[in-house]
């Protein structure tokens, strides 16, 4: 177990409100741009005069960037300070928000993207950091909670805010207001967080690990997206050529931060087993979340099934972000005096039971208050998971590696999204093609297409699962920490 430093340091606290709302604009922004294109998308198509499978990589290169550079921008922040890092990057997300609204060719805007979401990953990874800084443990569940809830409700209302401003602005406006949004969330910062001196040790950076640890996050996640992207002309030997680009990026990287002095991932972090276990199953928590997010909509709209708008379908998803308003803060709160491992358990457990009940009473003609309802109890098990388990981690991680932690936490929110885009499809793509040779008919009829969904939430199902149970085998909170 790390050891945590006893010495009692004079330290400054702020009001939850005021550190909440000067982290909130850029944490909520960063989130919401994940996924505010998810609906845009054929508007920006058919705008922009290119292929579907081509502008998919406006979501894909906003979080592949995010996913390789948030821990990144972390270290950044515990060696030069978190604060500094974090204003850097609300500066440089706004100017890509300006830029991609400015965009007339697809790859001026996936180039835009990849600007803008470097500014989100350093906001993602430091605001985390500033929050643990400035509370006490008597109070730091409810503000960990309530940042990690304004992450959760940017990525589910991303799709949301995406379709309604698209709709009555055009797909330029979801970018364009993220500029005065920017520029507000700057001028707070500065007044209301005091400045974070750097940690320590040496301000160093490990460039060898950085670049390693990019290589690896790009080309593996890249590697999963080939392999399920049917539309793309040799996607599996694609897949293949950045899996083999993936692996020896990797064993460069695990190499290297075992003998770097100030590695980018300090691995002695993961000896901590609440801080390892928590980051893994926030990982598998979001990837759960992908069902709600990716598959629903599908499904909902698919003409055999229930044939919603794309209205119709964002309302019903809306039941989730609104469930995880009103539990996260409250889940949060009990953080403080609850062991976190026991809120968090019983949320994982929330979602596997609503996957496994939806895919028991799955049919055609489902009444839309069962749909109301999943969404509901989702949100509001992902809201009591969220908040334990981010207060648990951050309180475990050592006092100087805060930026690092934070960004990890951060970091797993999208790579599970992003794990559990790949492997729902991968899944459903195998299930429809075995289903199609047992009962024939078109690939997509109800009655191939429906019981390949069940399937893919029974795979969730048992994903959720051995979450809480890693989730509960983190052990006992550690009552001795002071900061």
């Amino acid at each position: 177990m790390i050891p945590i430093s006893l010495e009692k340091e004079p330290k400054t606290t702020l009001r939850i409100v005021t550190l909440i709302s000067a982290t909130g604009i850029g944490t909520f922004m960063s989130s919401v741009d994940a996924t505010i294109t998810t609906i845009s998308l054929p508007v920006i198509k058919n705008e922009l005069g290119v292929e579907m499978h081509l502008v998919q990589w406006v979501i894909l290169t906003y979080l592949l960037t995010l996913i390789a550079f948030t821990t990144i921008f972390g270290d950044f922040g515990d060696r030069f300070g978190n604060k500094r890092i974090f204003q850097i990057g609300l500066f440089i997300f706004s100017i890509g928000s300006l830029l991609c609204s400015l965009s007339n060719t697809l790859l001026f805007l996936i180039l835009s993207r990849t600007l803008q979401a470097l500014g989100a990953a350093a906001t993602l990874a430091n605001c985390t950091a500033l929050i643990t800084k400035f509370t006490t443990t008597e109070n730091r569940g409810t503000a960990i909670g309530l940042n990690t809830l304004i992450v959760a409700l940017g990525i589910t209302l991303g799709p949301i805010i995406g379709g309604l401003l698209t709709d009555k602005w055009g797909w330029p406006s979801i970018f364009l207001i993220n500029v005065p949004l920017g520029i507000l969330g700057l001028i707070w910062v500065q007044l209301a967080i005091p400045s974070t001196p750097p940690s320590s040790y040496d301000k160093k950076g490990d460039v060898l690990g950085s670049i390693s640890f990019v290589l690896f996050m790009f080309s593996s996640i890249g590697s999963l997206t080939f392999f399920v992207e049917t539309n793309l002309h040799n996607n599996i030997m694609w897949g293949f050529i950045a899996l083999c680009v993936a692996l020896p990026a990797f064993i460069v990287f695990l190499w290297w931060e075992k003998r770097v002095e100030h590695p980018a991932i300090d691995f002695k972090m993961f000896k901590n087993r609440k801080f390892a276990y928590g980051i893994l199953v926030s990982i598998l928590a979001y990837v759960g979340l992908n069902v709600l997010l990716f598959q629903l909509p599908f499904y909902l709209q698919f003409k055999d099934g229930m044939n919603l708008t794309a209205t119709e379908t964002g309302l019903v998803i809306l039941g989730a972000p609104l469930a995880m308003a009103v539990v996260g803060p409250i889940s949060g709160k009990l953080s403080n005096k609850i062991d976190a491992r026991i809120i968090a358990t019983v949320g994982l457990i929330g979602i596997a039971v609503a996957l496994g009940f939806f895919s028991i009473v799955l049919k055609p003609e489902l009444p839309m208050w069962m749909f109301y309802l999943i969404s509901v109890i989702i949100g509001a098990s992902l809201g009591a998971f969220i908040s334990p388990n981010s207060n648990s981690v951050m309180t475990s991680a050592p006092k100087e590696k805060l930026g690092v932690a934070s960004g990890l936490l951060n970091i797993s929110a999208q790579v599970g999204f992003t794990l559990g885009t790949a492997l729902s499809t991968a899944v459903l793509s195998v299930s429809l093609i075995l289903f199609q040779k047992n009962n024939g008919g078109e690939l997509m009829d109800a009655v191939n297409y429906i019981p390949s969904l069940k399937v893919v939430f029974w795979v969730f199902v048992v994903m959720i699962l051995l979450a809480a149970a890693i989730s509960y085998l983190r052990g006992p909170r550690d009552k001795n920490a002071l900061y």
